[in-house]
């Protein structure tokens, strides 16, 4: 019985040291870790220099160029006119039919001041004013579309503090509440707002690691021949299907290492002012020994599918299924801003998430919690991978 137990673990780690080799000889998985490597940080950066460029741009919109605004009914506000030109708001002519315009994106909006306005602005009622835009246009276009709002939301404020002076009436009595905003998010927390890619695309790339070990160890082997010979070794299946796990994770977690490592380089030096924060090597090492479970739930999840699959290409168009499911949990990310909770740390890739979200943001994870997004993907996991020790120990698993 002992000798058979150290047969098993030598074979173990034979089959592992094995299958890692074998990889890292493979023109296909090198290629793959190469492009996880370069590719995670640079879309991150690309993602991170984008929204620099449109806060830019929307700054350079509000101190230098002036708005383009065509007006219909301009001779009914003459004084509004001059405020916003003023305010760098230029005035041209509308079109014949302003919203049909708006539809087919020949402006970005037009202001339309009725005949009646002049009237009701004299006798101090309230004066409507339409300004017509479109909600889907860019960022950029409705940063234009606020400030010519804002514009003349400041010339209305002026002529009601005016009107107010004028009958003896203190403008302060309107003003019932002044809001002073506070804000005690730390800079980490202001930058970590704009890295809510960040579980996606580690999530992306810990899948992407390991998916062709996974595939061609075993549905790879099944087509070529070599999985039947390696079955009739001294070597108990639990430990086979182990090995390959563990070959697995070894290059799921390596890729995840890297595209960590590129980002907190990147973040360090860098010239992109999004990047408010850099990252520790603390915060480096936390985020990896939190998503440590989540690779071998993804592991084990792959080395699952491809052992029932049959054939490389089918095993392949059920991973890239499998892919998109981790990404549903993170889907919460995009309409709410969850903080970690008993109700949510338990949910593999959403859990991890949040760690990386914390983390990054310099906020403490409380270890209860962390220990519970550890122990709940591990045993997912352990799950998945006695499954797959049950399909290695059936006889069709050779096809």
């Amino acid at each position: 019985m002992e000798a058979r137990k150290v047969s098993n673990l030598r074979g173990f780690w034979v089959i592992l040291r094995k299958e890692v080799i074998d990889n890292l000889r493979d023109r296909r998985t090198l290629t793959t870790m190469a492009i996880s490597i370069l590719v995670g940080p640079l879309v991150l950066f690309g993602f991170l220099w984008f929204i620099e460029k449109t806060i830019k741009d929307g700054t350079d919109l509000v101190d230098n160029e002036a708005i383009e605004l065509p007006v219909m009914g301009a001779e009914y506000a003459p004084n509004l006119m001059n405020w916003l030109v003023q305010n760098n708001i230029e005035i041209f002519d509308a079109p014949a039919d302003p919203d049909e315009a708006i539809k087919n994106k020949d402006h970005q909006m037009v202001l339309v001041i009725d005949e009646a306005f002049p009237e009701a602005f004299s006798s101090g009622k309230t004066a409507p004013l339409r300004l017509i835009h479109d909600s889907s246009v860019s960022q950029l276009e409705k940063i234009q579309y606020q400030i010519v709002r804002q514009v003349i939301n400041g010339y209305s404020s002026q002529v009601g503090t005016m009107r107010l002076v004028a009958r003896g009436v203190d403008p302060q009595i309107v003003r019932v509440i002044a809001v002073n905003d506070s804000d005690v998010a730390k800079p980490q927390a202001r930058g970590a707002m704009m890295l809510s890619i960040l579980p996606y695309l580690f999530i992306t790339f810990i899948m992407v690691g390991g998916m062709y070990l996974a595939t061609d160890t075993t549905a790879g082997e099944r087509e070529k021949g070599s999985l039947e010979p390696l079955l009739t070794q001294p070597v108990s299946r639990p430990f086979i299907v182990l090995a390959k796990l563990g070959a697995t994770v070894v290059f799921s977690g390596l890729t995840l290492l890297f595209v960590m490592s590129g980002l907190a380089i990147g973040f360090k030096y860098l010239p992109i002012d999004a990047i408010t924060f850099s990252v520790s090597a603390t915060a480096v090492l936390t985020v990896f020994i939190g998503c440590l479970p989540f690779v071998l739930v993804a592991c084990a999840a792959m080395v699952l599918i491809a052992s029932f699959a049959k054939s490389y290409k089918e095993t392949q168009s059920y991973l890239g299924v499998v892919m998109m499911v981790p990404s549903l949990p993170l889907m919460l990310l995009m309409f709410m801003s969850p903080l970690p909770s008993v109700d949510n740390m338990w949910i593999p890739s959403l859990s991890q998430a949040l760690v990386i979200i914390e983390t990054f943001k310099g906020e403490m994870i409380p270890l209860n919690l962390f220990v519970l997004s550890m122990v709940s993907s591990t045993l997912l996991a352990a799950l998945l991978a006695f499954i797959a020790i049950k399909l290695y120990q059936q006889e069709r698993i050779l096809g």
